[in-house]
């Protein structure tokens, strides 16, 4: 397994354990969850706005990771072609 590979693997897993991290504190911990992120099963009409900017960022993270994975691998072939 390349390092770009398993730096990617390894970011996918942080992502995994936030989210699900979010979701206990959402659902079983309502008071933590309205301090320290502002959304909670009290007020859920902000979930729906909370997991719309989580959704961008995330996609924004990983689009970025990509990015910097397909120009490592691009520079690599461009190496070992000339």
């Amino acid at each position: 397994m390349s390092k770009g590979s398993r730096k990617l693997v390894g970011f996918l897993w942080a992502i995994i354990i936030a989210v699900v991290s979010f979701f206990v504190i959402y659902i079983f911990f309502p008071d933590v969850s309205t301090k320290f992120f502002g959304v909670s099963m009290k007020n859920p009409e902000r979930i729906g706005q909370a997991v719309s900017n989580a959704a961008d960022s995330v996609a924004d993270a990983v689009s970025s990771a990509a990015e910097s994975v397909a120009g490592t691998v691009t520079d690599a072939v461009n190496g070992i072609t000339k």
